[in-house]
């Protein structure tokens, strides 16, 4: 990897040697900036043509910043997991399948060389929703005892607007995007389904119940709705 200085901005890129190459090209997308050029061309020329060409690349590297902050997965772009946001890594390569891992606090994501946004996504999803089964049941099962509420069922299912809900017969459904938030947050809202169990409402009694085993939920409810900002 090479880089040059350009003002206040460092443009990293990398060569690509090509001998039948006759001029020499720049590539820029989602995973950064590619020189490519026959070997006779230097490392001194290549740097100079990069910094003759640096206002042109780093127009094409905000334009694909922009896009991963709108949501699109790619190297660069960051995923948020139990409150923070951490830098995803996109591996390419030939005949695999879209495999998501966090490892040493970044997400390594393992995919197929023309692999889509949908599939991207959805991977992404899965993760969550097995994480959220791995932590929130232990979670859920805990709080459960504590409250002697007992849910008839819990599942999991991506939402947009609601992080949970109870059902009338005690069915309890969970958000799995609640993996998105701090762990603080997420026992929050396991409170807040557990005690819908004995009010179906938001009444004064509901928040009493609430209150009794969180007694800060009103600056929980305050920090997931500064979390629903950014996501």
């Amino acid at each position: 990897m090479y880089s040059v200085q350009y003002g206040t901005q460092t443009i990293a890129y990398d060569i690509v040697r090509k001998p039948k190459l006759k001029n020499t090209y720049i590539n820029v997308d989602r995973d950064g900036v590619t020189i490519k050029a026959n070997d006779r061309v230097s490392e001194r020329e290549i740097e100079a043509f990069v910094l003759k060409k640096a206002a042109w690349i780093l127009k094409h590297l905000q334009s694909y910043k922009a896009r991963a902050e709108e949501g699109e997965i790619q190297t660069g772009s960051r995923l948020y997991y139990l409150g923070k946001s951490y830098y995803v890594e996109l591996i390419k390569e030939e005949h695999r399948n879209v495999e998501v891992k966090f490892i040493h606090s970044k997400f390594i994501i393992k995919a197929p060389q023309k692999v889509s946004q949908t599939a991207l996504h959805q991977a992404v999803d899965a993760f969550y929703k097995e994480k959220a089964t791995e932590k929130i049941l232990p979670l859920a099962k805990k709080w459960s005892e504590q409250m002697q509420l007992s849910p008839a069922h819990i599942s999991f299912r991506k939402a947009n607007k609601r992080w949970g809900s109870c059902s009338h017969t005690n069915r309890i459904s969970f958000n799995y995007q609640l993996m998105k938030l701090p762990t603080a947050c997420i026992a929050y809202v396991i409170v807040h389904e557990l005690a819908h169990i004995c009010h179906k409402n938001h009444s004064s009694e509901f928040w009493t119940l609430v209150g009794k085993y969180m007694p800060d939920y009103r600056e929980m409810e305050k920090r997931i709705k500064g979390f629903e900002k950014v996501f």
